[in-house]
């Protein structure tokens, strides 16, 4: 967390006077931030947006470890079944009512009562005792979501947080304007303000999305690309796993012209389900496409044309569906990919929300339907989330084809994207940033 504005200035002055060159930070104007989809609704997660409106008790650092955040301190139980949180003192939300137990327990419980029915939650000045019928582990992972995000809504705000930002004013889907909170336990952010807005067009704002597929925004002369660590898998999932067929379909993809053409080399070739920051062994399930393999585990089989599902109105999937079909049809595989729903394959897209390997591998394999390799994980056994993982690729139930990172462009007035990065890798986080006038 920086440091008080004050002691930042100071600081500052003298790392000028040893750094010939050296830009200082300024405080002061307004950011302006263009994204091309999404809700735009100050409610809602909205990634860098959730966390520069409302905070969680813990985050996750640039190390991949949880921290503290709200929270400074916690404990739990042998059984993992009952935690203890301790708040940190005097911190504000934006309407100047002070954080204690007791304001955050009602957020805190929603949260986890829409996954967990069991959870329950005790408190007293300012500790929270949350508690499970079953064992917790993987609780930390779940508070550091911004789903998790310690909120309150009051007649004439719908979301009053404590982080850096303030919501001042809500156009519903179209506009999002927030102010820096001169009451903010972490020392005000640089920024005056930030106006978020909807915007498909022409980059012109000082940040904006770049998105994958025939909507890629025309990136103007003198931008700087921020890119997170992949943030989202796109795989084929089978409605009725044949083993021989998509063993020979899996060898059959070429992942090289999806990363490298359809990607602009930005996304990183997925042979797992976890990327490599978050698992440490995906390499290990690296393979090199085989047509002549492929060719052989089918030649005794009779194959009708298979249908291949993808999202209507998404350009980069429809170009991963062609590319697959084409993949296929040179191992004498027809594939007819489509946007009607029932397909034999599917193409999904799903978001990687957790820095925590056991919680998120467990969350995915729920999408799928695997619960019998979820329940061989623990999450103080490295080794069974591989087993796991394993165990799910040899069926080919699914077989995963790129990994998408966040990308977006910074226009030459934006500043420290560098340093903020460094803190955390995982977000864009606005109270980080600086403007030149």
């Amino acid at each position: 967390m920086r440091l008080r504005a004050w002691a930042w200035l100071a600081l500052s002055s003298i790392w000028a006077a040893y750094l010939p060159g050296a830009t200082r930070p300024r405080f002061g104007g307004t950011l302006t931030v263009e994204l091309s989809t999404g809700m735009l609704d100050p409610a809602s997660p909205q990634g860098h947006l959730s966390v520069a409106i409302a905070e969680t008790l813990v985050r996750v650092n640039a190390r991949g470890s949880i921290e503290p955040q709200l929270a400074l301190a916690w404990q739990h139980e042998p059984d993992y079944k009952r935690w203890r949180f301790s708040l940190r003192p005097k911190v504000a939300f934006h309407d100047g009512e002070m954080l204690n137990a007791s304001s955050a327990a009602p957020a805190l419980l929603a949260a986890l009562k829409k996954k967990y029915s069991d959870a329950t939650i005790t408190y007293g000045g300012q500790t929270l005792v949350v508690q499970f019928e079953h064992a917790m582990p993987e609780l930390l992972a779940e508070l550091a979501r911004p789903e998790a995000a310690i909120v309150r809504k009051t007649d004439t705000n719908p979301v009053v947080g404590t982080g850096p930002f303030r919501l001042v004013a809500w156009e519903p889907g179209r506009r999002i304007s927030i102010a820096a909170f001169e009451g903010y336990w972490g020392g005000r952010p640089f920024l005056d303000s930030v106006v978020i807005s909807l915007g498909a067009g022409p980059a012109r704002a000082d940040v904006f999305d770049i998105p994958f597929g025939s909507t890629r925004r025309v990136v103007p002369e003198n931008t700087r690309i921020w890119a997170s660590p992949p943030r989202e898998l796109i795989a084929l999932l089978a409605a009725n796993p044949q083993s021989t067929l998509l063993q020979a379909l899996s060898l059959a993809i070429d992942r090289a012209p999806i990363v490298n053409v359809l990607t602009q080399r930005r996304g990183d070739a997925a042979f797992g389900v976890l990327p490599q920051w978050l698992s440490g062994y995906a390499f290990l399930f690296q393979t090199a496409p085989d047509i002549a393999r492929a060719r052989q585990l089918i030649s005794q089989l009779r194959l009708p044309a298979i249908s291949l599902t993808y999202p209507a109105n998404d350009s980069f999937v429809r170009a991963v569906a062609d590319r697959i079909a084409l993949n296929a049809r040179d191992a004498g595989i027809t594939i007819q990919p489509t946007t009607n729903s029932g397909g034999s394959l599917t193409l999904v897209r799903w978001p990687i929300e957790s820095a925590d390997a056991a919680a998120e591998l467990i969350r995915l394999l729920g999408l799928l339907g695997a619960g019998e390799h979820a329940a061989s994980i623990d999450p103080t056994k490295p080794e069974t989330l591989f087993e796991a993982e394993r165990a799910l690729l040899d069926d080919h139930r699914l077989i995963p084809l790129v990994y998408l990172p966040e990308l977006y462009g910074l226009g030459p007035r934006v500043h420290n994207s560098e340093a903020a990065q460094k803190r955390d890798p995982f977000r864009l986080n606005l109270e980080n940033l600086w403007v030149d006038p």
